[in-house]
């Protein structure tokens, strides 16, 4: 029973109740019905039957007593009128015996009224004769028949009607009693049901009383809990809110990084480029140095090429400028990618969580940066080394034309020194041109992560934004719940001030 519901055992209880009163009124209408029935019985059968044998008695008494004035009266119309009246009670004993059999109940009352009717015919024979003596004058005889032969029967009459009174009397306290009977039963099963209906309201009144405060205490928490989710609402709110902000400086965060890394992108195509150009510039230098080895052994044989090799010499300085001049552009190339390397690591770390691997990127564009200065390092070094050889040569060439023969040698070996300076120069700036590359790849993939942690930065500001509207909606519900609250609360405690 515990676990049903409210509406049930209410229902379940007033049915009850309802039950014991429907079954009550339908007792006490049986009951009542019973009752009427005796007191109708009683009323309709036994009283009527009472009153009309004492009527009879009066009428009978009134008749003998009749009798004997008109015997004892002298005066003649005096005897006339007594006569006269006992023709009339004559007639009222026959007319009371003909409407007493329509009050007759059963059998025995019935055999009793005969002996009456037997006894009353006798009687009225008597009778007869008595008023025959009377009006002939023979009194004595009409004394004698009056006493002798009528006061037997009058005897006997008077018993058999006070046996037929007792009879309907007996009847009639019988019938009295079974309404009483009834009646008290009646009595004591509605108090019995009364205190039973008593017993089921107080019940329903207590299931009542236990329901509200169950339902109170119900309210109670309900409110706590709404109170609770607001509050959490709003700090899921306020979270959410600064979560969008931060979202958003992530987000600005982000571009700029895609920003330095396209810059990054940038310098790293131009170094590539640059370093393909020194290849090719080197290629280059590495075939007219070997060109000049050749002429300084011609030299030896023909000191009148020294000035075609002088005039080569001069290109290779205006080379080897040049080859300065581009390890100059890449030697700045360098430190911007240095530089940048470093904003992007920076960057990544403000980017948090999402940055690491783009942290990892950008290391490693610092290390191939400082790798490729380094190497332009070296370059510069064994260019400004070269252009000074080629310096004292030229000016060896142009103070000791004289002494070619003799310096022919020297500046073969000076050469030869070149060309494998060159051939160094060469390795170098390969050695760039593959780490131009290998950032050019780290490049592309910065750039693929970046991409990736700006999706994922949408991907979080569309979530941010989800979930400030669901917060915003859990408010909402959140007042909604409290209102409720309150309503039921007013509901089943009533309005308090």
């Amino acid at each position: 029973m515990e676990k049903k519901s409210l509406a049930f055992k209410l229902n379940i209880s007033i049915s009850i109740l309802l039950l014991f009163i429907l079954c009550s009124s339908i007792y006490t209408i049986i009951m009542i019905e019973r009752s009427q029935k005796y007191a109708d019985n009683t009323g309709s059968n036994w009283l009527p039957s009472l009153n009309s044998i004492s009527a009879a008695n009066i009428i009978f008494a009134n008749l003998s007593r009749r009798e004997l004035r008109a015997l004892l009266e002298k005066d003649a119309n005096e005897k006339v009128k007594y006569l006269k009246e006992i023709e009339e009670f004559r007639e009222k004993i026959k007319d009371w015996i003909k409407n007493y059999q329509s009050l007759i109940n059963d059998s025995t009352e019935k055999k009793e009224f005969q002996e009456v009717e037997k006894n009353l015919q006798e009687y009225l024979i008597i009778n007869e004769k008595t008023v025959e003596f009377i009006k002939a004058g023979e009194e004595k005889k009409a004394f004698e028949n009056l006493n002798i032969v009528g006061k037997p029967v009058v005897y006997s009459t008077e018993k058999a009607l006070n046996k037929l009174s007792d009879y309907n009397y007996k009847g009639g306290i019988n019938s009295t009693k079974q309404g009483n009977y009834l009646t008290t039963l009646t009595k004591t099963t509605m108090m019995i049901i009364i205190i039973s209906g008593l017993l089921v309201a107080a019940a329903i009144f207590k299931l009542i009383i236990n329901s509200t405060q169950s339902i109170a205490n119900a309210v109670v928490n309900l409110k706590k809990q709404s109170i609770a989710t607001s509050e959490i609402a709003n700090n899921l709110k306020k979270g959410a809110g600064a979560l969008n902000d931060s979202v958003g400086e992530q987000a600005a965060s982000v571009h700029e990084t895609t920003a330095a890394i396209n810059e990054i992108t940038s310098m790293v195509n131009r170094t590539a480029e640059n370093a393909k150009e020194s290849t090719s510039v080197a290629k280059t230098t590495s075939d007219k140095a070997e060109a000049g080895q050749k002429t300084m052994h011609r030299l030896v044989q023909a000191m009148e090429t020294i000035q075609e090799s002088n005039s080569q010499l001069q290109n290779i300085a205006v080379i080897i400028n040049q080859i300065n001049t581009k390890t100059a552009v890449i030697n700045d190339i360098v430190t911007k990618t240095e530089l940048l390397s470093l904003n992007a690591s920076i960057e990544s770390a403000r980017a948090g969580e999402y940055g690491k691997g783009f942290a990892v990127v950008a290391e490693e564009v610092g290390n191939l940066a400082k790798i490729s200065g380094k190497s332009a390092h070296e370059i510069q070094a064994l260019i400004s080394k070269s252009q000074e050889e080629v310096n004292k040569i030229l000016e060896i060439t142009k103070n000791r034309v004289n002494e070619g023969k003799t310096v022919s040698e020297e500046a073969q070996s000076s050469f030869q020194n070149i060309a494998e300076d060159i051939n160094i120069m060469s390795g170098v700036i390969q050695q760039i041109s593959d780490a131009t590359h290998e950032q050019e790849i780290g490049v592309r993939q910065i750039s693929t992560a970046m991409n990736q942690i700006d999706k994922a930065t949408q991907n979080s500001q569309m979530a941010v934004n989800t979930t400030a509207d669901s917060s915003k909606q859990l408010v909402e519900q959140s007042d909604k719940l409290d209102i409720t609250a309150k309503d039921i609360e007013i509901l089943i405690m009533g309005k308090t001030s």
